[in-house]
């Protein structure tokens, strides 16, 4: 109960912090560091069974499962007896589990890139076909990538060969202004970027705006038209009067 009353934030806080501490006893297991296991045992299993909380307020149920299977694993009170050997590759197993987890979850290109599938999803073949996709390469050299400054997506309408453009963005929850209404915060500076673009190719430009749910499953999404995208801020009035993927759909496939 308490846990659900925490924000997004609080809660990637927490599954950060359980998959630490976690990770940790996995180690100090393997290693055979500790001189008795019931301890041991009882805060791997209270770790995973934390982490398992954390993972469906955050709406994964498959980690969730995992992990309240791998607590049961632990679990001091109806000892698993294994040799020592496959203890410490179960110890291994589960921290290597345990750190992917944590960044597959927390980590903000990750979540991006997962609501980016989610967003190609609307636009299935054959209807539709994907001309371009940005690859995100200058974390990896370090500088300023040009080509990464274009929207996420470019895509081709098959039955008249348009393009347009999409730009993937999700966002756990409806965020708070200044006044205290519900809107998104929003990059000004990005916006102008992709108008520009959108400008110099002669192509419509979208943005996709994913809230609550989960990156690959998101609550809500909304298209809208990178014209709309002057503030700082956007009420959630203006967002929600965007386009469903149906409706932009429907405004993008010619009718025979």
């Amino acid at each position: 109960m308490i846990l659900a009353m925490l924000s997004p934030k609080t809660r990637i806080i927490l599954l950060r912090t359980a998959a630490g501490a976690t990770g940790a006893l996995l180690i100090i297991a393997a290693l055979g560091l500790g001189s008795d296991y019931g301890p041991l045992r009882t805060g791997i299993m209270l770790g995973f069974f934390v982490l398992a909380g954390l993972s469906l307020l955050l709406r994964y149920p498959a980690p969730a499962i995992v992990g309240i299977a791998l607590g049961l694993l632990f679990n001091p009170l109806a000892p698993v007896d294994l040799p020592r050997h496959i203890w410490v590759i179960i110890d291994l197993v589960s921290l290597a589990g345990v750190i992917y987890f944590s960044q597959w979850a927390t980590n903000p290109y990750w979540k991006g890139t997962r609501f980016e599938h989610y967003v190609s999803t609307l636009f299935p073949e054959p209807d539709f076909s994907i001309h371009d996709r940005t690859r995100d390469i200058s974390k990896f050299l370090n500088r300023r990538v040009e080509s990464n400054m274009r929207p996420d997506f470019v895509f081709r309408n098959q039955k008249d060969q348009s393009l347009f453009a999409v730009e993937c963005k999700w966002r756990g929850r409806w965020a708070q202004g200044k006044n205290g209404d519900l809107g998104l915060w929003w990059d000004q500076i990005q916006g102008e970027r992709y108008r520009a673009y959108g400008r110099e190719s002669g192509i419509p430009v979208y943005v996709a705006f994913g809230v609550g749910g989960s990156p690959e499953k998101p609550k809500e999404v909304y298209f809208l038209d990178t014209a709309a995208l002057h503030y700082g801020f956007l009420k959630q009035s203006i967002v929600s009067a965007g386009d469903t993927a149906m409706q932009l759909k429907e405004k993008l496939v010619v009718r025979e």
